[in-house]
């Protein structure tokens, strides 16, 4: 009985299994490219190749994709398909990080079975989205930058004393150029004691 129990249970799985069906559109190396900053369609299609209806739910990250006329579950006729399509989106550049691990779930939530038991399956699937430079985009690698800034504070170090002189020497002599313009200007502005007398009224 337990060896008769174990093959109904086999069945029941092998034919729920082959109920559900996800095809996907074909990407080489199973990696799909774009420039950052673009966006494609990639798309997914369900397939119910059992003789009863079935009703699906699909998982999916949306962190660089999102499905267009998203449906929280999928009713799907016997022997039917239906196609969802994904807009897939490229972030900015980055080297050593410009490949991401895409990937979605089908849910089946109801339908199939055989004499109304049924065990319930999901299909995984990942694919790659690999991030390509812009043409037209120019491009520092960060590690010349860190670079650069080495070698100025290193140079820095090394002429800090003339550095600290010459400011030394720019700040006396703006300082001797203000003292000559106040100068200049107090002895213009200066009126002679004797320019100006006081006039006696003389009184007839």
């Amino acid at each position: 009985m337990r060896f008769i129990a174990l093959i109904l249970t086999a069945l029941i799985l092998i034919s729920n299994a082959e109920a559900l069906a996800v095809a996907s559109d074909y990407l080489q190396d199973n990696t799909l490219q774009l420039i950052e900053g673009t966006s494609t369609i990639y798309s997914i299609r369900l397939q119910n190749t059992g003789s009863d209806e079935t009703r699906v739910k699909i998982d999916y990250d949306s962190a660089l994709m999102k499905a267009i006329d998203f449906k929280e579950e999928y009713t799907l006729p016997p022997k039917s398909s239906t196609r969802i399509e994904f807009n897939v989106t490229a972030p900015e550049y980055k080297k050593n990080n410009n490949v991401f691990a895409l990937s979605y779930t089908a849910h089946q939530i109801a339908g199939g079975g055989i004499g109304g038991i049924g065990f319930l399956p999901k299909i995984s699937k990942n694919f790659k989205l690999e991030v390509l430079k812009h043409p037209d985009r120019f491009y520092i690698d960060p590690l010349y930058i860190v670079f650069a800034i080495i070698v100025i504070v290193f140079l820095g170090s090394i002429h800090r004393k003339k550095i600290i002189d010459l400011w030394k020497r720019r700040d006396k002599a703006l300082k001797n150029q203000k003292f000559l313009g106040y100068r200049k200007f107090n002895k213009f502005s200066r009126t002679p004691k004797n320019r100006f007398k006081s006039r006696k009224i003389i009184k007839w």
